[in-house]
Formats: C-alpha cells, structure tokens, sequence
C-alpha cells in the first residue's frame, strides 16, 4: 500500500474534455509527445494520428499492410520534426520489429510521405521485442534495448540511410526497459543512460568503445524513468524517485508508491501509480478525503483505476493526486497543460492554478513556509515574498511566538515599513527580539538615525556591551548616524564605546566632553588638544578651558600659554604679509578664530592664581626678552598692555603667581610679596601700563608707593612731593628734595608750607631751616610772604626762635638794600638836576661856540665851518659826507637812540609784560621796573 507522507494539495485544475474526435475512442490507443505543440496517437489499426491545439486530428496510416503489425512505441524528437515509430506484429511469438522515421512537417502537409526505415540486424538468432528506444537530437545515434537484455548502438546518417554501423553496446541478463541520450552543448560528448528490471546504468557512445558503467544495482519498470533539464536521469521505484549523474547517484525524493509511468512537466513529475482500491481518493468525482495512513494492510489490484500523481519536488509537496478511470494509457504536456489518456478512451485536462491561488490555499491552512518556498520558487518579486513573510509573522506573533515571528519578520527588510514590527516588540520583554530585528535592519542598510538610536538603546538596556562593541567595532560603511550613536552611548554611560566613535570619526568636540565631563580625564583631553591645528583647539580650549583649568591648572595654563604665543605669531606673519602685497591679494591667514590673550582671560575667572602665572608666562616669553623690540602689531600692542594693566590689578589684589616668572629679587630663594611685584612693574621701564589705570588701581587699593612710582615715572615731582605731604612721609620729602631741590626750587615752598603746619615731627626744625635757607638762596619768596606762611595757620607751631637766624639776616639784606636804595636815589637826583639844568639852557639861553680848532683835524678853524651844540666845532671839509650829527658824539647818541627805540619796541610786548608778573613773587617791582624805562611814552593816541 502506498505510504503517502507529503502534504497533498489540489494546485490543478481537472476537467475532462468532451466532444472529443473519433480518433481518442480507438481501443488500445498509444500517446506521444515531446513539444512542438503537437500530441501523436497510435492506435490498434496501424494509424498514427496527430493532434494540434485546436484538437484539430490528421491521420494516417504508418503500419505495414501485413496482417498483425501494429504501432508498439512512439517517439517525437521536436529539434529535427521527426516522428520514431516502433512497429510489430502482436499475432507472432517471435518476429522483427520495424522501425521508422516520419517527417512530421511533410505529414502535416498531405504529402505522400515515405518513412525513412532504419535498417539493423537482430542481436540474435532469436528475435526478441523491442522494449526501448532512444534517439540523438541529431538522430545521428540510435539506441535499441530488447526484452533480451541486449543493447544496440545505431550511428551514421540514418535519416539519409547512408553509412550507418550498428554494434553492440552490452547484453544484461535482464530486459532492457529504457534509454536515454544527452549531448553536451557542443554536441561532440553523448551519453547513454540505460536501465533494466535490475540494473542502471551508463554509457560513452561518443567513441567507437562503449564500456557500462553501472550506476547502481537497481533498475525499474518501463516508461519510469526520463531526462530532466538538467540532463540528470530521473528514475521511479516503488519506495522513492532517485536522481543519477553520470558519476552516480544524487539525491532521492521519497515517495512510497507502485509507479507505472513517469513524465516531466515543467518542475512537476507525474506519476501514474497502481491505487490500491482501498485508498485511494477518486477526486475525479470531487473526493477530496485525506488517503489513509501509511500503516494500513496495501492490498494492490492492477484492475482497479490508476492514481495519477503530480509531484512539486521543489516545494516537496503534492500538487495533485486523483483517479484516473481505466488506467493511465498515456501522458502529453503541450500548450502548458497537461492531458492524460485513460484507458476507457477519456482525455482528462489538467491546468496549473494561478499562484495566488495556490498561496491563498497555504494560507488558509497556515501553512507559510510552504507558501513562501513556492513563491521563490514562482520567482516571485521580493516585494510579495515579504509581504508572505509578513503574514507568517502576524499569525506565530498572534500565537505568542514571538521568536520564530521576528525571524519572518527580519525577511521583510526592505519592503515592510520597519515601524510596523518595531511597535510591536517595544514591550521591555521582547527586547531581544527587537535588538536581532534593529541589527538586521542595519545589516541590510535601511537603518535611520532613528533606528540606530532605538538599537544603542536596546543594547544599553540590556546592558549587554559584548554586543554593543561587536555592532560598533565591526561595521564597515557604517551606515547609521555617527552623532546619534555617541550620544546614545554617551547617555547610558558607555563612555568608551562612544569616545571610540567619536576618535574613528574625528568628532572632535564630543571626544572632548567625554573626556572631560564624562570621564573627567583632563590629562588625556590637554594631549588630545595639543594634536589639533590651531583653529580647533583655540575652539575647544575656549569652550572646555575653564574645566580644565579647575583640575589640571597647570598643564592647563601652560597649554594656553603655548597657544596664545602661536597665535601672536600668526598674526603678526599675517599682518606681514598683508603689508607686502598691496595687490589686494589673499590674506596669510585666517586669524579671526585664534584665540588672543584678551579671549583667554576669561577662563581664568576662578583662577586669579593662574592668570597671573598665564601673564607671567607670556610677558617674559613674548615681551621681555632682549630680542623683543620688535615693532607690534596694534592687536599685540592691545594685547600687552591689557596683560601688564591685569597683572597689575592682580598685584594689588594680593594675587599671588605660582610660577614666580617675575621674580627680580637678587636670590632667587627670596620670595617677593605680590606688593613688591607691582612696585618692580611699575618701576621697570620695559613695562607698558596704562598710566591713568594704574594710578586709579593704585589709588583704590592704598598702594603709595606704586603712586609715588607712577608720578616719579611722568617726572611730576611737585604731585610726588603732594603725595610725601599728605602721607606725612619726612624721610622721603627730604631725599627728593635733595635730587631735585636744586632743579625745582618751588618744591621748598610746598614743603615750608607743611613743616609750618606740623612742627611736632621729627626733624621738622632742621628741615625748615634748609627750606629757609634754600628760599633764600633763591629768593623763592620775600621775607613777608614767609613769615605769612609761618604764621597763618591756628595749627602753626614754628616758634621765634626757629626762625631768628631768617629774621635777622632778611632785616638786615632789607636794612642794607634801603641804605643802597638811599644813595641811588641821591644819585639819580643829582645827574637829573644836571640834566635839567643842561636841557633848559639849551632850550632857553643862547650857546657861544668858543672853539678855535677844528675837533677833527686840531687845525685852525676857518670857514666854512660847522658847530654843534655838544661844543664841538669842524671844518666843512672835515665832515665830508657825515649828517647833521657829531662824529666825536656820534656812538654815545647812537646808543641812547637804542635804547629808546627799544624801550619802544617793548611798550608793544603786553605778552612779556604780563609773563614776568605772572611768575614774579614781586608784582609791584615789575610794574615799577616797567614804569621806569617809561614804555607808555611811545603810546600812541587813536582818534576815535
């Protein structure tokens, strides 16, 4: 009993034909075909009738006029058009067979068509019937099998029956029951296939020595075995159908049946098995019972009807199995259909079902994987392969069995929105599944940055970093977004996973703040940095330098340092360069994203410390140097005098550097205090401190001595000596009395001025008395103005005594200058009066010239002559050409007329007048003076 063990389904569609032509009623028909959209029938009487499309029948007669010969085998070999018949006589015991080649283009045409008769000799003396036959596409080789167990081997030009040899392959104890020949494409290697009731094997009839090499020790019946496309020999034994290569055998497909035929149709094998009656379906009538299990008593009748069989090897199923009344006399697939000869005359139909319905009847019973093989199989688009895929999946999701769904669900990658199966495994429990779903879903390159993030995600959840590395250390293209990626990693603390894609993919920034504010590894940022180029770490120190600072102050400050120099030096190339190419050309360099000293400052808002030792650091490497007096840059120029103004103030605010650059005290072991620093700053001619600021930081911060720096810098000493007074400083008023007393004698008024206000201070007296004598050594102030001063003030302790010696020798210089005065003023009278008296004789009474000589020539006066009224008398001749003046009086005139003229001149300098009793102590002597050279005498009166 047959052991039907693969899933049965209807996939075709039977219909018996109706109508049929006279010929298909003939008892004993005979069915052939092997394409050219033909189907050959032989019947009883010897004619052979053929069958086109239309079921349009052409007959005619092909067997011998002899009594009892009819047609026993059929054979049509499409590549020539040429129908092989086999023709005996059934009424003989023993007799010759006949065979012969039909043209079946000439037939088709009514032409008088005469067959082409193969000629051959009997193997033996003993006919035998001829059980098989085989032909080359070429019909250049003939194969004849007898029931004997003999094989011959026909070759040459047999269609023209010309030069044709004939030998035998090999004799087998058992009846030869089919043959099969293959041709390589070139058509120079031919193979044999043979099989007996006991035995397959093969043979090379390509040369003139044909040894078997037997396959296996097995054979099968006639009519069950044949050729498949890929020139295996296909053979079907009760137990299975096995597969044969001329190295041996292949694999088998188990089917537990009793074959009596084997045909081929597209991927399909029909079977034609003996039913057992007890069993079988005859779905002919529509019985579509399931057959009964393997393990029932097989009790076979070859009188029952035959089941007829169609076999899907590749989706190993049954596509059909159904009962063919009569048994199966013979088998055509044309015009992509299949009919099937029974033995009661009957021609049944058999048409493949649409794909779709075919997958409709898996689905129905969820049979999926079945559905998706036979669609691949179909060469489905793998749009509809997935969409299977996706209907497999919703059904073992719907029965809770969410593994095996998510492995369909993986198949749809590409064509099922990956949202559709990601809302469905976001439960914390299928995470898992979701993870193989999002790995694929990358593998396969339609991942998004969303994906990547959900996937990083499940791998952070699941805490499962053997994975995480994998997925990130083994990617090739990297087909997700690397910025998504590292924060994802980054938020659930996967630190080194996420500074391992941010280093791959030069991320700079975020490898940064991994470093930085994740892992605080501030040592490994400052050795990151120091690798950039100056325009990204100028970015990052600006953005992570004030974090740095608080951990790692001094790589940090150094890092700075290091940067902020490079930059100036950029800029001033670039500022170079720009002067030489006046052309407008392309700059040096971009230097507006370095950072300057002014943009690093600000880092260091929590670090005063530090920003001393950042200026420190750049003032001795950049500014003070002895091969630094280049000319700057107004940038730099900006830049130094912000960092010596900021030192300053850092100074004065008792900040202290720990780096000690500007220590200029003579032991280096000797630690200045932060005030001595300022003062050195201030003190050093190098430095370039804003003066109005510094005065304003010193003022505000109570540091004398940094102001008393910053007036000795300007040479105000008269503010200096201010500064001395009101801090009450003795010591230092006399020291820079003494350095500028003699230059500046002014300065001894201010200081007599305070000393008369405070007496108490040590060696106020002394002091006073070197005022007084310097005052009047210079006659700074009169004697009355002095004791003003000495005695003005309620708080005046200056005492007589202090200042009797002053007293005493101004009465006396002022006792002498009026006894002086006195005799002048005698004087002045008397030479006036003899003035007067001389003016008004002139002027009144008559002058006699008494004078007998000539001034000149000391001779004799005679006329003419010439008299002037100083008495001097000339000859005319004398004179020659001298004016009206007197040569012997002419230089003494000459100097009064100088002196008058330039007194005025003076009259009209008012500037000059008012300049010297502007810085006169004595107005009314100026004015006196004035008076005296008589300037408003030359004043001229304007006429309104």
């Amino acid at each position: 009993m047959a052991s039907f063990q693969l899933r049965q389904f209807h996939f075709f569609k039977r219909e018996s034909l109706k109508d049929l032509p006279e010929a298909f009623g003939q008892p004993d028909l005979l069915m052939a075909s092997n394409g050219g959209d033909l189907i050959f029938l032989a019947d009883s009487a010897g004619f052979i009738h053929i069958v086109n499309r239309k079921l349009v029948v052409r007959s005619f007669m092909a067997a011998s006029d002899a009594h009892g010969m009819r047609i026993t085998q059929m054979l049509h070999i499409h590549q020539t058009r040429t129908l092989l018949t086999v023709e005996e006589n059934v009424s003989a015991a023993t007799s010759r067979s006949a065979i012969k080649l039909w043209s079946v283009d000439s037939l088709l045409r009514h032409e008088d068509t005469q067959p082409v008769v193969v000629k051959y000799q009997q193997p033996t003396s003993t006919p035998y019937p001829l059980t098989a036959v085989a032909a080359t596409p070429s019909i250049s080789q003939i194969a004849l099998g007898f029931a004997g167990g003999h094989m011959v081997l026909i070759r040459g030009n047999i269609l023209k029956s010309k030069s044709t040899k004939q030998r035998t392959l090999h004799v087998a104890p058992e009846p030869v029951t089919n043959l099969h020949f293959v041709t390589d494409a070139a058509g120079t290697r031919v193979t044999l296939f043979a099989t007996t009731t006991a035995q397959t094997m093969v043979f090379d009839t390509s040369g003139s020595k044909s040894e078997p090499a037997v396959l296996e020790e097995r054979g099968c019946g006639i009519g069950c075995s044949l050729m498949n496309e890929e020139d295996e020999l296909i053979v079907a034994r009760d137990e299975a159908i096995y597969t044969y290569t001329v190295d041996g055998r292949g694999p088998c497909f188990a089917f537990d049946a009793p074959k009596v035929l084997l045909r081929r149709f597209k991927h399909y094998l029909l079977l034609a098995t003996a039913a057992p009656s007890s069993m079988a379906p005859n779905l002919a009538n529509g019985d579509d019972r399931p057959p009964v299990d393997a393990t029932e008593s097989r009790v076979y009748s070859y009188n029952d009807p035959t089941t007829f069989t169609i076999l899907d090897t590749k989706n190993k199923l049954v596509a059909y199995t159904g009962v063919v009344p009569g048994g199966v006399r013979g088998v055509a697939t044309e015009w992509g259909s299949i009919f099937v000869l029974g033995g009661h005359g009957t021609m049944d139909f058999f048409s493949e079902k649409d794909l779709l319905e075919r997958l409709d009847i898996l689905y129905r019973q969820n049979l999926y994987p079945l559905a998706v093989k036979m669609a691949q199989n179909g060469n489905y688009d793998m749009a509809s392969v997935a969409g299977i895929y996706k209907r497999y999946g919703d059904w073992l999701y719907s029965k809770d069995d969410f593994d095996s769904a998510m492995l369909q669900y993986v198949q749809t990658i590409g064509v099922v929105e990956p949202s559709y199966i990601i809302r469905k495994y976001l439960d914390a429990q299928r995470l898992n599944n979701l993870t193989s779903y999002l790995q694929e879903l990358h593998t396969a390159g339609m991942a998004t940055s969303d994906h990547t993030t959900l996937l990083l995600n499940c791998y952070t959840k699941l805490r499962d970093e053997e994975r995480l590395n994998q997925f990130i250390h083994t990617q090739e293209d990297y087909q997700f977004d690397i910025d998504t990626a590292i924060h994802v990693c980054r938020q659930a603390g996967f630190y080194e996973q996420a500074l391992y894609l941010a280093d791959k993919f030069s991320k700079t920034g975020m490898y940064l703040k991994l470093k930085i504010e994740d892992q605080d590894d501030i040592k490994a940022a400052l050795e990151y940095m120091r690798k950039l180029g100056d325009t990204d770490i100028s970015a990052y120190l600006a953005e992570f330098g004030r974090r740095c600072l608080g951990s790692l102050p001094s790589e940090t400050t150094e890092l700075l340092v290091d940067v902020c120099l490079n930059g100036m030096n950029v800029r001033a190339a670039a500022a170079t360069a720009d002067e030489m190419h006046d052309d407008m050309s392309a700059p040096y360099a971009d230097t507006t994203s370095l950072l300057s000293m002014r943009r690093i400052q600000h880092l260091f808002a929590d670090q005063p410390t530090w920003l001393a030792a950042f200026l420190e650091r750049i003032i001795t490497r950049r500014w003070l140097p002895s091969d630094s007096s280049r000319e700057l840059i107004a940038e730099e120029d900006s830049d130094m005098k912000s960092a010596w103004n900021t030192l300053l103030e850092l100074y004065l605010c008792s900040v202290e550097s720990p780096l000690h650059e500007l220590n200029t005290s003579s032991s280096p072991s000797e630690k200045q205090t932060p005030k001595e620093r300022a003062l050195n700053l201030l003190r050093n001619p190098r430095t370039n401190i804003d003066w109005e600021r510094a005065y304003v930081l010193c003022a505000s911060n109570g540091f004398t001595e940094g102001i008393a720096a910053l007036y000795e810098q300007r040479g105000d000493i008269a503010a200096l000596l201010d500064l001395y007074i009101e801090h009450d400083s003795l010591s230092s008023m006399r020291r820079l009395l003494d350095e500028h007393g003699e230059s500046q004698p002014d300065l001894y008024i201010k200081a007599l001025h305070y000393l008369a206000r405070n007496p108490q201070l040590a060696d106020n007296e002394e002091l006073l008395a070197d005022c007084l004598s310097t005052i009047e050594k210079h006659n700074l102030m009169s004697p009355l103005r002095v004791l003003q001063a000495l005695g003005d003030s309620e708080q005046s302790g200056v005492t007589l005594g202090m200042v009797r010696g002053y007293i005493m020798r101004q009465i006396n210089a002022t006792s002498k200058r009026i006894e002086d005065n006195k005799a002048a003023i005698a004087s002045y009278t008397s030479e006036f009066k003899v003035h007067s008296e001389k003016m008004d004789a002139l002027k009144n009474k008559p002058i006699v010239f008494q004078s007998t000589k000539c001034t000149s020539c000391m001779a004799p006066l005679d006329l003419p002559s010439v008299h002037f009224l100083c008495k001097h008398s000339y000859h005319q001749r004398c004179l020659g050409d001298i004016g009206d003046s007197c040569p012997r009086c002419q230089a003494e005139n000459q100097k009064l007329e100088d002196q008058r003229r330039a007194q005025e001149i003076s009259a009209k300098q008012h500037d000059a007048f008012f300049n010297k009793l502007h810085h006169s102590d004595e107005g009314f002597d100026v004015i006196a003076s004035w008076f005296a050279k008589s300037p408003f005498a030359f004043t001229k009166l304007i006429d309104q």
